[in-house]
């Protein structure tokens, strides 16, 4: 191939995706052989249950758009060494229609459902990958094009429309297939909408059009990133916490660390869908807990009536998922055995329990409001809904470094935590939870920024949180009497003799707790 002969066409994304400015963004080149070009992809993905498929078809938005639909065949690559997947790039060779088209996405950003990032697409002739055709920088240094070899597949019907909304063009797309590679396969039930020219803020004004009516999900995780889960096993539910450095302002700061909790919220319900293990229900529960807090240390850059509006929504997920959750002491050790023979008493009672949370989170799943909701944050956030009636001293708020704007929380968390309360009964040291647990984030997140204080205090904080955890799940099961009195009586005999462990954990609580109110003591005196 001449690849003097390539064109590419190149347009750049503002940094702030969040802006309502016009961003004329160049729709893509034709991909004829030897031609192609890079652009800044921006698009929001939603998955959609395969019982709303048929509500979402019925739309009439749609009515008024002719829809196309191709079949598409992708096959995904990688060295042996899985250089590509290491750096969060994604390289694929696509049939279609058409003809064949390679392509490279990097990593770029994805938060809320929403994905932002770098893609350069060529069109080439047969399905052999042309590595000379994409660009130096595109590419991990030191990699070997001899070395690619195929990892999955995803294959699925592509059924597209083009739409103009207010004075935005938005391709509408609904994917149904499969991605499968050698270690098994998953269904493929999702809609993408990529901004091809105008507002960002239409783009989740249509998402959310369609999200009143049709049960569908934000989703962070893509179509390669679920063929790499598949082909390596992965059920962990891992995002990288961002790095808050001192000159970072207020307001970069809670968007940097909103859209984090974002995207765990969003993997957290998707990675249970597929992994059915519960703990990520339970860390989908504490994420909404965790949101809750951000906009309280957050709150001075922020209107009363946005602050109010975000907490709407979060009380409402919080009210609705976490009932279902209230038997998780039971539930959550089955991981994906709830639908398997039971081989004892005892499991066939707790299965009972799950089978009973399945079907109530399988209703909850086919509700459009859940979705709805949590579009609404991911929509308050990037399209910065949170600063509209913004006054002048909030505005200064969100302009000064993060580490000024924060001390007014770490004092009031240090205060709110009560060391007494932990010389008591359980009630009264899990009454403590709450302000361990916003003391604890506070450390995770701003240790770098405060030093060894921060980082003396984080450790005996974690083992307080874990300790009352523990406490926690023994005092649940101590209620449950009708279940445990419906147990053989050598697993009786077993749980009474872990809940008798309840008095040896709160003595350790409380060592915890005297040592952290040693730690609170040199914080205090510290410059925070």
């Amino acid at each position: 191939m001449d690849n003097n002969n390539r064109h590419v066409t190149q347009y750049s994304w503002v940094s702030n995706p969040s802006a309502d400015n016009n961003r004329n963004h160049q729709p893509k080149a034709g991909w004829l052989k030897g031609q192609g070009n890079m652009a800044q992809e921006i698009e929001l993905k939603l998955t959609i249950s395969e019982q709303s498929i048929d509500d979402f078809l019925a739309l009439e938005l749609l009515s008024a758009y002719s829809a196309e639909t191709a079949f598409l065949e992708n096959t995904y690559f990688d060295t042996p060494a899985r250089q590509l997947t290491q750096v969060g790039s994604a390289l694929r060779i696509r049939k279609t229609p058409q003809g064949y088209l390679q392509t490279l996405k990097t990593r770029g950003l994805n938060s809320g459902g929403l994905h932002q990032r770098d893609e350069w697409e060529y069109g080439i002739t047969s399905n052999t990958l042309e590595m000379a055709l994409f660009p130096e920088q595109g590419l991990p240094v030191g990699l070997q094009a001899e070395q690619l070899e195929p990892l999955f597949s995803t294959n699925f019907t592509r059924t597209s429309w083009q739409i103009t909304y207010n004075l935005s063009k938005i391709e509408l797309v609904l994917d149904l297939g499969q991605v499968a590679c050698q270690a098994g396969s998953d269904a493929i039930s999702e809609l993408e909408l990529e901004l091809k020219d105008g507002q960002l803020s239409d783009l989740f004004a249509l998402a959310l059009e369609i999200s009143a009516r049709v049960a569908v999900m934000p989703s962070d995780i893509s179509k390669a990133e679920r063929g790499h889960r598949i082909c390596n096993g992965f059920t962990d539910n891992h995002v990288e916490l961002p790095d808050i450095v001192p000159q970072q302002s207020m307001e970069s700061a809670f968007c940097a660390l909103f859209g984090y909790e974002m995207e765990r919220l969003q993997r957290s319900w998707q990675v249970f869908w597929s992994s059915q293990q519960w703990r990520h229900l339970q860390e989908f529960v504490v994420t909404l807990g965790n949101m809750h807090t951000e906009i309280e240390w957050f709150q001075g850059m922020m209107p009363k009536t946005q602050i109010d509006y975000a907490h709407d929504q979060l009380k409402w997920i919080s009210a609705t998922v976490t009932p279902i959750l209230s038997w998780w002491p039971a539930c959550f050790a089955l991981s994906q055995d709830a639908e398997d023979e039971p081989k004892s008493v005892a499991i066939s009672l707790q299965q009972s329990k799950a089978k009973k949370a399945l079907k109530a989170l399988r209703l909850l799943q086919n509700n459009p409001e859940l979705g709805s909701r949590i579009l609404c944050l991911t929509a308050w956030l990037h399209g910065q809904q949170w600063r509209v009636g913004q006054l002048a001293e909030q505005v200064r708020f969100g302009e000064q470094p993060v580490t000024d704007g924060l001390d007014y929380s770490f004092d009031k968390a240090l205060n709110e935590l009560r060391t007494d309360c932990f010389s008591g009964s359980t009630s009264n040291a899990l009454s403590q939870s709450p302000a361990v647990h916003r003391l604890l984030m506070l450390c995770q997140y701003f240790d770098r920024l405060y030093g060894k204080e921060l980082g003396d205090l984080r450790a005996p904080l974690q083992a307080l949180e874990d300790n009352l955890s523990r406490l926690s799940a023994i005092d649940v099961v101590t209620q449950l009497k009708g279940w445990l009195n419906d147990l053989p009586f050598e697993q009786q005999a077993s749980i009474h003799s872990w809940t008798r462990s309840q008095t040896v954990l709160l003595r350790d609580i409380k060592q915890l707790a005297n040592k952290l109110i040693s730690g609170r003591e040199a914080l205090g005196e510290s410059p925070i």
